[in-house]
């Protein structure tokens, strides 16, 4: 048997006695006020919420308190077709990823228009891009979106050049068919949400394995940054580390989230897990905090 095999056997048998292990009177924190399709949080707890079916895109305070608003359907600045990725973790700079309209804009932390980003139109095709679903910002400040339209990656540097394309048909294991979301994670790896699958890669794009091989089942979430890699399902929180080794397994249930809470997008910060549905927010302790369901001891096959 292959180690993502044993991993994946390892992990189901935790979430197995998950409910028993877990706290079960932990309850959610529920905010309905707050719904939408994909949520950003900035390092000052700054909460960031597009609505791909409404085109608008939000910003509420820590205290959930609503502050502004910009959108509606169109094409001009501070307009909408279909927003389908945010990303505003650094508490400067706001990207959306304005499906319809092919492009990326950008925004101040306050949503003044910054400015728009596209390629659609450029005559080299390892240039173009169009339909994008996600965007993600290193701590570098390269910007990674998922190339609907053609089914690949695009790292685009600090001014706005495209560097390099990755995960298109030339790729081979790591071709990937329907990037949804992207994510920066630890060591600068690249994680790639295609359908049930999690692809991984390099700064640099090149193909470095999956993520959970053979474990997920669709709809599916990912939130990454420096020291975590976390993922949600229609039932379970997994949490990783720097190498890709299982630190947290859990139910839903068994940390505190509403029965049939349909998750959209996911994110964690501050000893929170933050859950948006479209029946609100749902806000829970992050598990690798509390230890409930907890991965005390790891596989011996590594």
């Amino acid at each position: 048997m292959t180690e993502p095999s044993i991993l994946t056997l390892f992990i189901q048998l935790i979430l197995l006695f998950a409910p028993a292990q877990g706290t079960q009177s932990a309850v959610a924190q529920v905010v309905p006020a707050i719904s939408g399709t994909r949520l950003s949080v900035d390092v000052n707890g700054n909460l960031y919420v597009v609505n791909a079916e409404t085109n608008i895109l939000r910003l509420y305070s820590p205290a959930f308190v609503p502050r502004r608003e910009v959108g509606g359907q169109g094409w001009g600045d501070n307009q909408f077709d279909h927003p389908t990725g945010v990303w505003a973790r650094n508490g400067i700079d706001v990207f959306v990823a304005d499906y319809g309209n092919h492009r990326i804009q950008r925004f101040d932390r306050s949503l003044n228009f910054v400015a728009s980003f596209s390629t659609r139109d450029n005559d080299n095709p390892d240039q173009r891009f169009g339909y994008p679903t996600d965007v993600a910002v290193s701590p570098l400040g390269d910007l990674f979106l998922c190339d609907g339209e053609n089914s690949r990656i695009l790292k685009v540097d600090r001014f706005s050049q495209v560097e390099r394309t990755f995960g298109g048909f030339d790729a081979g294991k790591g071709r990937i068919e329907n990037p949804a979301t992207v994510q920066v994670g630890p060591r600068d790896q690249i994680l790639v949400v295609d359908g049930a699958r999690i692809v991984v890669f390099d700064y640099f794009g090149n193909y470095t394995g999956m993520l959970g091989e053979g474990l997920w089942g669709a709809p599916l979430c990912l939130y990454a940054d420096e020291s975590v890699v976390a993922v949600v399902d229609s039932a379970r929180l997994i949490c990783f580390d720097a190498d890709r080794r299982p630190i947290v397994a859990t139910t839903l249930a068994a940390i505190g989230v509403p029965p049939g809470w349909d998750v959209r997008s996911l994110t964690l910060l501050g000893g929170k897990v933050y859950l948006l549905g479209s029946s609100g927010l749902a806000i829970v302790a992050d598990p690798r905090m509390t230890g409930g369901s907890g991965l005390d001891k790891e596989p011996k096959n590594r």
